[in-house]
């Protein structure tokens, strides 16, 4: 009896286990793409991700997304960045998913 308790517990306690460890799903984004905001400024520091100095005078942080061609960006130029998340956020950083370069006014 006692073995046949210890062996109830201990599939219990695997249970609970397995069920925690679970993946995560984002129920809250069904599939649907992320809503895109824009921001202009000017390219500040370009590497592995994009410092843009905005038109407001704040620096905001872009990862490049798959379709942005870094190559024709070079520091100074007054650029419209199309993104998805949120500006300032650093979990995740907003990702750049166009950067337009514009007239500088």
């Amino acid at each position: 009896m006692r073995g046949l308790l210890t062996g109830i517990l201990a599939a219990l306690i695997l249970l609970t286990l397995a069920a925690c460890g679970s993946e995560k799903t984002d129920a809250g984004n069904d599939g649907k793409e992320e809503d895109s905001a824009t921001v202009n400024g000017v390219v500040n520091c370009m590497g592995d991700f994009l410092v843009l100095l905005t038109d407001d005078g704040t620096y905001q942080v872009f990862d490049f997304g798959e379709d942005v061609d870094q190559g024709r960006l070079e520091e100074g130029d007054s650029v419209t960045v199309t993104y998805t998340g949120e500006l300032g956020s650093e979990d995740p950083v907003p990702v750049a998913v166009s950067v337009e370069k514009t007239d500088a006014v």
